[in-house]
C-alpha cells in the first residue's frame, strides 16, 4: 500500500508544482477523469488541465485500500478568492494513476470507490 500513497502523494506536488511533465509520468496514458464539468481520458485532456487548472492542493485525511484512495483535500485556485474542500479518489495500477475523480463530499467518495472510514491511515 505505501507505493499507491507514494505514487498519489507525487502526483499531487506535481500538479501543485505546474510540473506537466511530471505528471504525466505518473498517471496513465488513458487515465480517465471525472469532475464536475463531465469525463474525459487520456494525457492530452490532463496535460491541458495540468497547465489551465491553476489549483493547489493540501491533503488533510488519506483513505486507502488495495489500489484506491481518497485524498481529503483543501483546494485554492491561483485566480479566485477562498478555498474549498474537495474529495479526490485515484486508482492506481503498476504505480500510475489510472482513473482521478473529485467529489464534494466524502460520502459520494466512498460511495464511488467502496472505501469507508475504516480505510483511513
Amino acid at each position: 500500500m505505501q507505493n499507491i500513497i507514494e505514487t498519489a502523494d507525487k502526483w499531487v506536488e506535481r500538479v501543485n508544482a505546474k510540473d506537466v511533465d511530471g505528471v504525466l509520468a505518473v498517471s496513465d496514458h488513458n487515465i480517465e477523469m471525472i469532475g464536475p464539468a463531465g469525463s474525459a481520458v487520456g494525457h492530452d485532456t490532463l496535460k491541458q488541465w495540468v497547465e489551465n487548472s491553476h489549483i493547489h492542493l493540501v491533503t488533510r485525511n488519506r483513505y486507502a485500500k488495495r489500489d484506491k484512495v481518497i485524498y481529503e483535500q483543501v483546494g485554492t485556485w491561483d485566480d479566485e478568492r477562498g478555498e474549498v474542500v474537495i474529495y479526490t479518489y485515484m486508482e492506481i495500477k503498476n504505480n500510475k494513476v489510472c482513473e482521478i475523480a473529485r467529489y464534494d463530499t466524502l460520502d459520494d467518495a466512498f460511495g464511488s470507490s467502496g472505501l469507508s472510514e475504516e480505510d483511513k491511515i
